[in-house]
């Protein structure tokens, strides 16, 4: 999300893009933050299992928005925004949104037949469909900016879902938490909420509860499936809660001015999620000593926790102090090794080093997060400045072509790729890869007659807060 992101040169919490659509009148950040996604994973995946859906098969996307909001779209993808994560007040209460919107992918509440689109509505489901197509294609950042613009576009103008489809996902999601042996309670009290929204004006209500119209059966029905269900009791357990209220106070130190986080979380407030929320606000209004004070204190209580290192990575890079930085990133990676966004950090503060000794390991640490997240532009990105760095031309270039492929760049892509191609052995894997890019990225350019008349998807890295 663009609020996640540091303005320090070198050093990055996650390789975000912020879209925006020429088109209708909004504008989505997807955001990348390993804390968050591993978290919404430990709560989602078991539901996936219920449902009978593969996990592998499924993608969570976070969405950097204040609205209370979340929706699926194209088949298995599902987009959580931190407006969620930010306003409710437990874990479960979130389990049960992400239970309701499986119930809808299980329900293929999507999937509409010709009759059923409208000509209001037919324009959006042909971006989404061009949106597929690009993921498809190998453009998957390019690709999920268009469906999220068209999806969002219908869910808040056309595409509500109808009472039937809701009252389907309710009873679809009840019964999967009782497969999981955990509570509705959450899930009820979301939905009460909810339901009080409807007294609102149209402009006032959260996104969520215009797309998912709640009524007095609804809450009925679901106080009666809850009140019967033999697993009513089981809540959210003590450290579900504190993991949660962490992740809470890391968001709200992100979205949130640094003024209202401060006065949000008061210097009285010792609890961890205070000290976690006022690091992060403190970092963002460049008060690195400040930033520093609260970010050891947790690190005092949890050194295990690779996560207030990369903070503490955060917050020295922006100092500028990247030797220091990357032995924070170091501390993070060693901790949790797999994670190919903490290894981008790791990677990048690195190649801001500029010392030829260790330019090798910045481009070992870069590559081997790229095998395991390959659209990754900004760590394509800094890969290409390490070749670039280490005198390898032919590298830095294909790296270059890569990056420019995944910010749906195409024209820019056919260009780097034609010179790595021309700079590496021929018949190479990585030649061979610049003519796999070439021939996929003139595919996506668009004819000459596409060119005007429709919006245009416009892509940008987002390397300084906003």
């Amino acid at each position: 999300m663009t609020r996640f992101l540091p303005r320090a040169a070198g050093a990055v919490l996650a390789a975000a893009l912020a879209f925006a659509w020429t088109g209708p009148a909004f504008a989505i950040s997807v955001a990348r933050d390993t804390e968050i996604e591993e978290f919404l994973w430990h709560e989602a995946r078991p539901i996936f299992v219920a449902a009978g859906l593969d996990p592998n098969a499924v993608t969570i996307y976070l969405v950097s928005d204040p609205s209370f909001n979340a929706f699926v779209s194209g088949g298995q993808n599902m987009f959580i925004f931190t407006g969620l994560i930010d306003q409710v007040e437990k874990p479960d209460q979130l389990l049960g949104v992400i239970a309701h919107e499986t119930g809808h992918m299980a329900g293929g509440h999507l999937s509409r037949s010709g009759d059923d689109v409208t000509a209001e509505a037919a324009p959006f489901l042909i971006t989404m469909l061009a949106g597929l197509a690009a993921m498809l294609a190998g453009a998957g950042q390019a690709g999920m900016g268009i469906i999220l613009g068209a999806q969002h576009a219908m869910q808040r103008a056309i595409l509500g879902y109808s009472r039937v489809q809701e009252a389907s996902a309710d009873q679809a999601a009840i019964t999967y938490l009782d497969t999981i042996h955990r509570s509705g309670e959450g899930m009820l009290e979301t939905f009460e909420l909810l339901g009080q929204q409807e007294l609102l004006t149209a402009n006032m209500q959260d996104p969520y509860a215009r797309s998912h119209p709640m009524s007095s059966d609804r809450i009925a029905f679901l106080e009666d499936r809850v009140s019967k269900s033999p697993y009513r009791d089981n809540r959210d357990s003590p450290e579900d809660i504190a993991r949660f209220k962490l992740i809470q106070g890391k968001v709200r130190g992100f979205m949130d001015d640094p003024q209202t986080t401060l006065r949000r979380y008061p210097p009285s407030d010792t609890s961890g999620e205070a000290r976690y929320a006022r690091a992060v606000a403190y970092y963002r209004a460049a008060e690195f000593g400040s930033a520093n004070r609260e970010i050891d204190s947790l690190i005092a209580e949890a050194g295990d926790n690779p996560y207030f290192w990369e903070l503490k990575g955060q917050i020295l890079a922006e100092a500028r102090d990247f030797r220091a930085a990357a032995q924070a990133f170091e501390k993070s990676v060693a901790l949790k090794p797999k994670a190919p966004l903490l290894q981008v950090n790791l990677g990048a503060t690195l190649v801001a080093l500029e010392d030829p000794k260790l330019l090798p390991e910045a481009r070992d640490t870069l590559e081997d997060a790229l095998r395991r997240d390959p659209t990754n532009a900004f760590a394509w990105l800094q890969l290409s400045f390490a070749y670039d760095h280490l005198g390898n031309e032919g590298m830095a270039a294909l790296a270059m072509a890569e990056q420019r492929f995944n910010m749906g760049e195409y024209g820019d892509a056919i260009r780097f790729a034609a010179r790595a191609k021309k700079l590496l052995p021929a018949g190479s894997r990585e030649a061979n890869r610049a003519d796999d890019i070439i021939v996929i990225a003139e595919a996506q350019e668009p004819d000459e007659d596409d060119r005007g008349g429709r919006g245009r998807l416009s892509i940008e890295t987002n390397l300084t807060e906003k």
